[in-house]
């Protein structure tokens, strides 16, 4: 028993401070932003043939959520009016095809499809222009923003979301 007294705190150490530097500093390759955007564009794909499940959705849904997060930590700043239009077209589309209370694909308006097209190719302009350690930060903070409201927090697979493996 420490009667009251609590135990001086330890230094935390990083494994290698200069990694640790380079990884918060470096911009992301250019296998590195396809390989990000792959999963979004092939979703975008299921979506627009009208055979995209829901969570072939949500996965879109997430990435525009994560270009949204780059706009407001101002790194990247002036599409949020392109990314907005994209999450409202992505919002019509669940609402449609959850009418009937269960998953059903839908067809996309072509004003939808624009949008959700102009958005991703907007956020790979974000991503050259973000760091790995920014871009790693704003994913950890709408994971924790999702989780602390109650949503649910879910790491996917390509097989898992039907795609073809990266």
């Amino acid at each position: 028993m420490t009667h009251g007294r609590k135990k001086p705190r330890q230094p935390r150490t990083l494994r290698n401070p200069i990694e640790h530097a380079l990884f918060g500093a470096t911009k992301l390759m250019e296998c590195e932003i396809k390989s990000t955007l792959a999963p979004a564009l092939e979703c975008e794909t299921r979506l627009r043939e009208g055979v995209a499940t829901d969570d072939q959705h949500t996965v879109l849904y997430t990435i525009l959520l994560v270009a949204q997060g780059i706009e407001d930590s101002r790194i990247v700043r002036g599409l949020r009016e392109q990314i907005a239009s994209a999450l409202q077209a992505m919002d019509a589309i669940r609402a449609r095809a959850t009418a009937s209370g269960a998953w059903c694909p839908t067809a996309l308006y072509s004003y939808e499809l624009a949008a959700i097209r102009e958005a991703l190719r907007l956020h790979e302009f974000q991503l050259q222009q973000v760091s790995a350690g920014e871009l790693h930060a704003i994913a950890t903070k709408l994971i924790a923003r999702t989780a602390s409201t109650g949503g649910e927090v879910q790491r996917r697979t390509h097989q898992s979301l039907g795609l073809a493996a990266a």
